[in-house]
């Protein structure tokens, strides 16, 4: 006949699960011999045949004796030795969930609510400002502190991004012209640039400049830099170019 365990345990059902090493300290009891464990669309499950024990489903956990537990398995025993421990007697009124359950702080309706579970901050527009606070819910904590609520809010796209930390800079693009010198006479090829450089007057022939397709940097200012330390180059590609 088979038995049922309960396993992954917490003492509300609003917390995060625990790290697969420390499962095993989160295991509860096992409940067998039955004649049966029937699962009612995880609303309620039923041990045994007459007078069924019931276990029942809170936040999609089972709960037993002050205890949530989020995993739960069915199988033919009798149990490992290691596990022979665990075998304990059904108690119905250690089965009766605890009235009222208070749904968790960063579900409640109100200006805080997120709509993210476990991050409590205000929206606005649907997006979140980035100078908004955020705030981990401290009930459920399925984030580890602020920073990995924020985090997550980040993830999910609910930031303004273009907002974030926005700096006004001055951008040199440098481009390339082409100015054309036809039927130069030289004797070589090196003399004939020689040549078009010794022409070449930018107040003279600017008109005749045509862009040559090419982009070779960028020098990019930032606005109350007055004496350029913070300027960077880039080129074609972006990427930075030391000084």
């Amino acid at each position: 006949m088979p038995y049922l365990s309960l396993m992954s345990a917490r003492s509300n059902p609003f917390e995060p699960p625990q790290d697969e090493e420390e499962a095993g300290s989160q295991h509860g009891p096992i409940f067998g011999p039955v004649p049966f464990v029937n699962c009612h669309q995880h609303d309620r499950i039923e041990l045994g045949a007459k007078d069924a024990f019931t276990l029942y489903f809170a936040q999609g956990l089972v709960y037993y004796a002050g205890r949530f537990y989020g995993e739960w398995s069915v199988f033919k025993g009798p149990p490992l030795p290691d596990d022979a421990r665990r075998l304990a007697p059904f108690d119905p009124d250690q089965a009766k969930l605890p009235e009222p359950l208070a749904p968790c702080e960063c579900e409640l309706p109100g200006y805080f609510r997120s709509g993210v579970p476990g991050v409590v901050a205000h929206l606005e527009n649907g997006r979140l400002r980035p100078d908004a606070k955020v705030e981990r819910c401290d009930q459920c904590q399925r984030y580890p502190d602020d920073d990995a609520a924020r985090q997550k809010m980040t993830e999910l796209g609910l930031v303004w991004q273009h907002e974030l930390h926005l700096q006004r800079y001055t951008v040199h693009l440098y481009a390339t012209v082409r100015i054309t010198y036809g039927e130069l006479e030289a004797p070589s090829y090196e003399a004939a640039a020689r040549m078009a450089d010794e022409l070449f007057d930018w107040d003279q022939h600017q008109q005749r400049a045509e862009f040559a397709d090419e982009i070779t940097e960028y020098l990019v200012d930032r606005a109350g830099d007055v004496d350029y330390s913070h300027s960077r180059r880039f080129d074609a590609d972006f990427e930075e170019v030391r000084l």
